[in-house]
């Protein structure tokens, strides 16, 4: 099953991921929750409301030409990508939250949280989403240069009655370190037959673009039980898991950042 989990880049300012090989984190003691200056906020509102249009050309308006992130992405894959993601929901709406904020010389570095949510598919067969992640956005003369995710985690729903899903994983573990991915389906599954899987991939530009396959299953158990162990090397990967029953089908993936100890 092919996955449409390049969600959050293509969200407004869910564009982004990766850490920086410069931090933009605004310090606790320096940062404020304040209100914006105004020039500042009207960038984070319009973007919101361009995105929520779907107009492209106005959201691209508002990035600087060399912006790019840790993932490798740039200007050019926003304008690639972002048809093809919204070309499935019907109705779109992009929320952003500055939560805090510093200046940083002519730097403004934002830490903000966003929520994407969207609508499609036909009357038998909905399609709904919702993402929400937080990320540190550096806005130079009215445009975005850079952004960098920290948490995401993105839910697609299909069908009348998807199952509903109880979902742990944490968002941060140490290199080499194991853990645990629990998916749980909430409504008694009875003899029904419940199909699912999971995949873990690191995040980059070619992911993005092409999302591997979730491979699926029939299961035994009403859900997923994984132990995985994190890889030797520091960064950032998608861990995802699909679970579909008679009734509908639901989505999940979650950023799992990988950190030296």
């Amino acid at each position: 099953m092919r996955r449409y989990f390049l969600l959050s880049v293509l969200g407004l300012a869910a564009i982004a991921g990766g850490v920086s090989g410069k931090t933009w984190a605004a310090p606790p003691e320096q940062a404020t929750s304040a209100p914006l200056p105004q020039s500042v906020q009207a960038v984070v509102n319009g973007l919101d409301a361009a995105a929520s249009q779907k107009n492209l050309e106005a959201v691209l308006a508002f990035y600087d030409p060399e912006f790019k992130t840790g993932d490798g992405l740039t200007l050019e894959t926003l304008r690639k990508q972002l048809p093809t993601f919204w070309q499935l929901y019907r109705d779109i709406r992009y929320r952003t939250t500055v939560n805090r904020w510093q200046q940083q010389g002519s730097d403004w570095v934002l830490d903000i949280s966003t929520t994407i949510e969207g609508t499609g598919g036909t009357s038998d067969r909905p399609q709904n989403m919702r993402g929400n992640l937080q990320a540190t956005q550096v806005i130079r003369n009215g445009k975005i240069i850079r952004q960098d995710i920290t948490t995401e985690k993105t839910t697609i729903t299909i069908g009348a009655t998807p199952p509903t899903v109880q979902f742990s994983l944490p968002q941060t573990v140490r290199t080499g370190e194991e853990f645990s991915l629990d998916a749980i389906v909430q409504e008694p599954i009875g003899n029904a037959i419940l199909l699912g899987g999971a995949s873990d991939q690191p995040i980059n530009a070619q992911t993005y673009a092409n999302p591997s396959s979730v491979k699926l299953e029939l299961l035994s158990a009403g859900g997923i039980f994984k132990v995985g162990r994190a890889p030797q090397e520091p960064g950032n990967r998608w861990v995802s898991v699909a679970l579909i029953r008679d009734t509908g089908m639901v989505l999940i993936t979650q950023r799992l950042r990988v950190e030296k100890p």
